[in-house]
C-alpha cells in the first residue's frame, strides 16, 4: 500500500512539473513539426489595369513628342536655304544684311533646341523597351513612333544636312566683316546639330521598330 501511494505521488509530481513548462503561448511551429510558408498575395486586377493604362499613356506621350519634333522641321530646310541665299547676295554685292547675323544665331539656337528635344525623345523610346507587353494599343503607338522618327530622318538626311553644309561652305569663304565675325562658328554649329538630329532620328527609328515587334499582339 505504501508503495502504491508513493508511485502516485511521483506521477503527480512529474505531471505538475511538465504542465508548468507547457504553455500554449510559447509553442513554436518547430515544436509541432509544422512547416509554415508565406501565402502568395494576389495582385488586384485594378492595379494591373492601372499599370497597363500608365504604360499606354507613356507610349502615346513619346509618340506625340516625336510628332511635334517632326512638325517643327517642316520649314527648316526652306529657312536654311534662304539664309544661304542671303549670304551669297551679301558676298556678291559686298554689302551687309542688318538682320543676317541675328537670324543665323536664331537658327543655331533653334537647331540646338531641336536636337535636345529629339535626343530626349530617342532616350524615352529606348526606355520603353524594358518590360513591354503585347498589346494592340501599344503596338499602334509604337508604329506612330516609328513613322514619326523615320519622317524626321528623311527630312534631316540627306536634304537638311546638305542645306546646312551649303550654308556653312558659303559663309566660310565670305568676309567676316560682311557676314559677321561669329557667322562661321554659328554655321558650323548648325551643321553639327543637323547631323546629330539625323543620328538621333536613326536611333529612335531603330528602337521604335523593336517596340513594334515586341508589342505585336
Amino acid at each position: 500500500m505504501k508503495k502504491v501511494l508513493f508511485a502516485m505521488v511521483m506521477v503527480s509530481s512529474v505531471t505538475a512539473a511538465y504542465s508548468s513548462e507547457f504553455n500554449l503561448e510559447t509553442i513554436t511551429a518547430a515544436d509541432l513539426g509544422v512547416k509554415i510558408e508565406a501565402a502568395a498575395v494576389p495582385v488586384p486586377a485594378a492595379t494591373l489595369k492601372d499599370a497597363a493604362q500608365d504604360q499606354l499613356a507613356r507610349f502615346r506621350q513619346v509618340a506625340n513628342e516625336l510628332n511635334m519634333i517632326q512638325n517643327d522641321l517642316t520649314w527648316v530646310r526652306n529657312d536654311m536655304d534662304t539664309l544661304e541665299s542671303r549670304a551669297r547676295q551679301m558676298i556678291q554685292t559686298n554689302s551687309q544684311d542688318a538682320f543676317f547675323q541675328m537670324d543665323l544665331m536664331r537658327m543655331k539656337s533653334d537647331m540646338s533646341r531641336r536636337f535636345d528635344n529629339l535626343q530626349r525623345a530617342a532616350r524615352d523610346v529606348k526606355g520603353l523597351l524594358a518590360g513591354v507587353q503585347r498589346s494592340a494599343d501599344l503596338n499602334k503607338a509604337a508604329k506612330d513612333m516609328e513613322w514619326a522618327s523615320r519622317d524626321i530622318l528623311s527630312e534631316t538626311w540627306p536634304m537638311l544636312e546638305n542645306s546646312a553644309q551649303r550654308l556653312e561652305s558659303t559663309i566660310r569663304f565670305a568676309k567676316p566683316e560682311i557676314v559677321g565675325y561669329n557667322a562661321q562658328w554659328d554655321a558650323m554649329d548648325i551643321s553639327r546639330f543637323t547631323r546629330q538630329l539625323s543620328d538621333q532620328a536613326r536611333s529612335a527609328a531603330y528602337d521604335a521598330q523593336a517596340l513594334v515587334t515586341q508589342t505585336q499582339p
